[in-house]
């Protein structure tokens, strides 16, 4: 082999040789690329995982402060309450020394206050007048022992209230409400009239002397008179209806009746005796009078007429007004 030859090919391996070490010095500038991309990555992880549980604690934290600025809260509120309670329990004490040393009139006015407006809301809410009474008696009974004569306008004005309630018309709601439930059960029984119109049985005088005409004339009126009714009401009320409608009649007779239990019950005394009149009126009109249902349901229904469901009420406000006269004169308790 020739020098020349020997140069090529040495030439040749040392480019093999350089070709080999590029290759190398690239995969190992990979290797290396890749390792701190993956460690990047790896870091960026663990990054974003401190911060979510940096925000998990951060939401701990505020839910903390917010039940512990709550227990705060709480925690004052039962102090003030604590405080008012004291405060209460001072004054008690304090009016309770000062009953020992014999200021006892002013707790009897008080007892007595109670009593009366115990009374005023059942004379204004309820209209219960007995239970009203009892305890204005009441009222007044505690009054007596008192030596003050403080209370004595409030002694006339509460003997001026009984006199009143006294002398008020008993009203027994419950009374009249079960007459009108029983009335009202029994309006289907009343009779309607057997023969509503009745026939004129005057005969029509036929003059001998008159003429042939004017006979046949007054004879045809006779026999009409037995087929043929006329009425002339002058009164603008309208007949009774074909006696297949008189389900309507009683319909409207209980709705009356209906109508005046609901006025007894909320003490409306127009439309109480609204409805009675109006279920009267009707049962006049339009049902057998002679028979023995009808009088008698006449007669119930006007005697409830006759009742006064809504007597005055009484009012204690004044009575109310000199007790808070006295306590602003002798001192509040």
């Amino acid at each position: 082999m020739s020098n020349q030859d020997e140069q090529k090919l040495t030439t040749t391996s040392h480019s093999a040789n350089r070709s080999s070490v590029g290759f190398f010095i690239i995969i190992f500038f990979l290797t290396i690329l890749t390792g701190a991309l993956a460690f990047g990555f790896w870091q960026g992880f663990q990054l974003e995982k401190t911060i979510s549980d940096l925000k998990i604690n951060t939401a701990h934290n505020q839910s903390a402060v917010y039940i512990l600025q709550q227990s705060v809260d709480n925690l004052r509120l039962a102090t003030d309450k604590a405080l008012n309670l004291s405060v209460q329990q001072e004054q008690m004490i304090n009016d309770w020394k000062a009953a020992q040393k014999g200021n006892l009139n002013k707790w009897y006015v008080a007892e007595a206050q109670y009593l009366v407006k115990l009374a005023n809301d059942h004379l204004q809410f309820t209209h219960n007048t007995s239970m009203a009474l009892t305890l204005l008696q009441r009222a007044d009974q505690v009054l007596q022992s008192l030596q003050d004569t403080g209370v004595l306008e409030i002694r006339k004005s509460l003997a001026e209230k009984i006199k009143n309630l006294q002398d008020l018309p008993k009203v027994e709601i419950t009374g009249i409400y079960v007459q009108l439930a029983t009335l009202n059960n029994v309006l289907d029984k009343l009779p309607l009239p057997a023969s509503p119109l009745k026939p004129d049985t005057t005969p029509v005088t036929i003059n001998p002397d008159a003429a042939w005409w004017q006979k046949g004339w007054d004879q045809s009126l006779n026999a009409l008179r037995k087929i043929v009714i006329v009425r002339n009401d002058m009164k603008n009320v309208l007949p009774l209806l074909i006696p297949e409608e008189k389900v309507f009649l009683y319909q409207n007779l209980h709705a009356q009746l209906e109508s005046a239990t609901w006025g007894v019950l909320h003490r409306d005394k127009v439309v109480y005796e609204a409805g009675l009149a109006r279920a009267i009126n009707w049962i006049q009109l339009y049902f057998d009078n002679d028979a023995p249902e009808t009088q008698a349901m006449l007669k119930n229904l006007s005697q409830l007429q006759a009742v006064n469901v809504a007597p005055p009420v009484i009012t204690l406000a004044p009575t109310l007004q000199l007790f808070e006269s006295y306590f602003a004169t002798a001192g509040a308790v």
